[in-house]
């Protein structure tokens, strides 16, 4: 479903740079939002709290070896050691492949900046992990979850920095993985009783946020590069007479 709604979204990426700017911005702002509103009701509001708990209790409640195994096998994936790595690596690969200072800045400013701005809201937040897990608490704050904020800004940048170059079908698949991932991590860390729900929703959105941000600043052009299907899309839209021209005029 993910891969879908992101293959979705890709076809229909705006095709003006301000206006792509703009939606960027926009995805950033919401991230942000959401953000301060979950850190103002988990520290003010015990609805939301409650919910955290019961969410809480039921994963432990249901969870067995086997599953537990295949739960720390997936939060592995947003460890910093391995996001680090993933984002070293395919930002060197791509850089020796198109070398831009730009792309060098936004993939640090990615991995940075995620860092720093989750370290931040953790010191500014200061909650409490779950109870239901020992040793949870010796893990340091819980809001936002910072494997899940790893995981949306690195995984979905990688995936936009993968798919530069390549056919608007395959960048779409890319992204629909990579936003995979961030849920498949973020339902890890609840169901092993690591952090609240709240947590990971806020980690989503502060690591989709961020990405979001970095790619607005960074500017379209560096990520809507010409692909190989172009062409063939062209020509596929002339042949039932809806071609309307590179620019997207009428």
């Amino acid at each position: 479903m993910l891969g879908v709604f992101a293959a979705f979204a890709f076809q229909r990426w705006p095709s003006g740079a301000q206006t792509a700017t703009a939606w960027a911005l926009a995805c950033a702002a919401a991230g942000t939002l959401i953000v301060a509103v979950l850190a103002w009701l988990v520290t003010t509001h015990n609805a939301l709290v409650d919910l955290d708990h019961d969410i809480a209790a039921w994963g432990i409640e249901h969870a067995d070896d086997v599953g537990r195994s295949l739960l720390r096998t997936v939060t592995r994936l947003g460890s910093t050691e391995v996001v680090v790595i993933a984002l070293v690596v395919v930002g060197v690969i791509q850089l020796v492949r198109m070398p831009s200072v730009r792309l060098a800045t936004f993939i640090v400013a990615i991995g940075a900046g995620e860092w720093l701005l989750t370290r931040e809201v953790k010191d500014l937040v200061d909650r409490a992990r779950p109870t239901v897990t020992a040793g949870a608490a010796a893990l340091g704050a819980a809001f936002p979850s910072g494997h899940t904020a790893g995981t949306a800004a690195v995984y979905t940048a990688i995936a936009l920095v993968l798919g530069i170059g390549l056919t608007r079908r395959t960048r779409a698949t890319l992204l629909g993985v990579a936003f995979a991932l961030g849920v498949a991590v973020a339902a890890s860390r609840v169901l092993l009783g690591v952090h609240w729900l709240s947590d990971v929703v806020g980690g989503l959105a502060l690591g989709w946020g961020w990405c979001a941000l970095c790619v607005a600043v960074s500017g379209r052009a560096l990520f809507d590069q010409p692909d190989r299907g172009g062409a063939v899309g062209d020509m596929e839209l002339a042949h039932d007479g809806r071609h309307v021209g590179a620019d997207g005029g009428g």
